[in-house]
C-alpha cells in the first residue's frame, strides 16, 4: 500500500512541476548577471544598461540549452547579430535579485523568464538560412615512406589512401554543405600538385564549385617510443579556401596531430585523421561566417507619423525584434516624416516581408514603395 501511494505521489509531482523546469518548454527561468559602466555618475542609465546586458546573457544561456556548442560556434556571428542583438524580445519578464557598485561600474543580477518557443523558431530560421557553397577539395597528401605528394587531379590511382580529403568531405557533408564529387570526370587541363590560387580557381570553375579548399597534408614517422614497441607519427595539414567567382581568399588554416601505433602506416593514418577533424571544424565555421549573406544599408522613408512616441518605439523594435537588423540610424525627422538607415542582413524585400508580419501595439506598417536598397513605409495608427 505504501509503495502504491509513493508511486501515485511521484506521478502527481511530475504532472505539477512548473513548465520552467522542463527543458524545451515555452518559458524557462534563467539567472544571469549584467555589467555596465557608470558614466558621469548616472546610476539610472548604468542600471538600465546592466539590466539589458543581463537579459542578453540570459538569452545566451537559453540558446545553449537549445543547440550544442559546435553548432553555436559555427553560427556564432549570425546568432550574435540576429538573436543576441534583440534579446529583450525573448524575455517575458524579469526580477532584479541583486545590484552592487564595483569601482566605476554597476553589476546587476536578474531572474528572467525566457520565451523558448520564439527563440527556438528564430534559431532554426537563422541556422537554416545560412547558405552553404558547393565545395571542391584539392588536398595533396604525402604519406610515410613517400618522397612526394599525390593528388587526384594528377590522375594517379591512390584515392584509397587520401584519408584527409575523405575526412574533410564527410565533416562538410554532415554540416549540410554540397561537396563536389571530382571522380565523375577528369580535369580538362593539367594542374600542378601544389597549385597556385589561380590554378585552383580555374579547376573549381571546371567542376562547377563555388569554393575550392586546397593545400598540402604530410605524415611523418617521429621515431620509436623507448621501452615500447610503438612508433610515434605526426601529421601536418595546411589549406586555403578560395571563392571561385572572384578569387578572394575566404580563410586559411593549419592543423597538426600525433598518434602512436605498432605499424607506422596505421599510425600515420590515425594522425592524419585527427588533424583533419580539427581542421574541418575551423574551416566550416570560417567559411559559413564569410559566405553568409553580407549586411546591407537599407534606407527607410517613413510617412504619416501622427505620434512621435510610436516612431521612437518603432526604432527600438527594429533593432530588438526584427530578425537581421543590427544597427539603426536616424537621418532626419520633420513634421510627420522621418528617414532611417538600417544595417540589415538581407535584401530590402526581405526586410519589407519581416515588417509586414510584425504586430505593433498602437500602429501597423504599410509598404508604399520598394527598390533595391530603399523602402517607403506608412504609419497607420490603430484606433484607441
Amino acid at each position: 500500500m505504501k509503495k502504491n501511494f509513493a508511486c501515485f505521489f511521484f506521478l502527481i509531482l511530475m504532472v505539477t512541476v512548473p513548465a520552467t523546469w522542463a527543458e524545451g518548454d515555452e518559458v524557462r527561468t534563467v539567472t544571469a548577471e549584467g555589467v555596465a559602466a557608470i558614466l558621469a555618475g548616472d546610476m539610472g542609465l548604468a542600471r538600465d544598461r546592466a539590466i539589458k546586458d543581463a537579459q542578453r546573457n540570459a538569452v545566451e544561456i537559453a540558446v545553449g540549452v537549445l543547440i550544442d556548442s559546435e553548432t553555436l560556434s559555427e553560427n556564432y556571428t549570425l546568432i550574435r547579430d540576429e538573436i543576441y542583438s534583440r534579446s529583450t524580445g525573448y524575455v517575458e519578464d524579469y526580477q532584479v535579485l541583486d545590484e552592487r557598485k564595483e569601482a566605476e561600474s554597476l553589476r546587476v543580477a536578474i531572474q528572467a523568464r525566457v520565451r523558448m518557443g520564439p527563440l527556438r523558431d528564430d534559431l532554426d530560421r537563422v541556422i537554416e538560412a545560412v547558405e552553404r557553397p558547393r565545395v571542391l577539395f584539392m588536398i595533396a597528401q604525402q604519406d610515410i615512406g613517400q618522397t612526394r605528394s599525390w593528388a587526384w587531379w594528377e590522375g594517379t590511382a591512390r584515392m584509397g589512401q587520401h584519408v584527409v580529403e575523405a575526412t574533410l568531405q564527410q565533416h562538410f557533408i554532415d554540416n549540410h554543405f554540397l561537396v563536389v564529387d571530382h571522380s565523375l570526370k577528369r580535369p580538362s587541363h593539367q594542374v600542378s600538385v601544389n597549385p597556385s590560387d589561380s590554378e585552383a580557381v580555374a579547376l573549381g570553375r571546371d567542376y562547377d564549385a563555388e569554393v575550392v579548399v586546397f593545400g598540402q597534408a604530410m605524415a611523418k614517422d617521429a621515431g620509436r617510443i623507448e621501452q615500447f614497441d610503438l612508433r610515434s607519427c605526426r601529421a601536418e595539414i595546411s589549406v586555403i579556401a578560395v571563392q571561385v567567382d572572384n578569387g578572394h581568399v575566404l580563410t586559411s588554416a593549419n592543423a597538426n596531430a600525433a598518434a602512436v601505433h605498432i605499424d607506422p602506416v596505421s599510425g600515420a593514418t590515425a594522425a592524419l585523421r585527427k588533424a583533419s577533424e580539427k581542421l574541418a571544424k575551423t574551416l566550416v565555421a570560417n567559411i559559413i561566417e564569410r559566405w553568409a549573406k553580407p549586411a546591407a544599408i537599407i534606407t527607410l522613408d517613413i510617412v504619416d507619423i501622427t505620434r512621435y512616441p510610436d516612431f521612437v518605439r518603432f526604432k527600438g523594435l527594429l533593432k530588438e525584434q526584427v530578425r537581421g537588423v543590427s544597427k539603426v540610424y536616424q537621418r532626419g525627422f520633420q513634421a510627420d516624416k522621418a528617414n532611417l538607415e538600417v544595417t540589415y542582413r538581407g535584401t530590402a524585400q526581405d526586410l519589407a516581408d519581416e515588417l509586414a508580419l510584425k504586430e505593433f501595439e498602437s500602429f501597423h506598417i504599410d509598404l508604399l514603395e520598394a527598390s533595391q536598397n530603399r523602402l517607403k513605409l506608412k504609419f497607420v495608427t490603430k484606433p484607441e
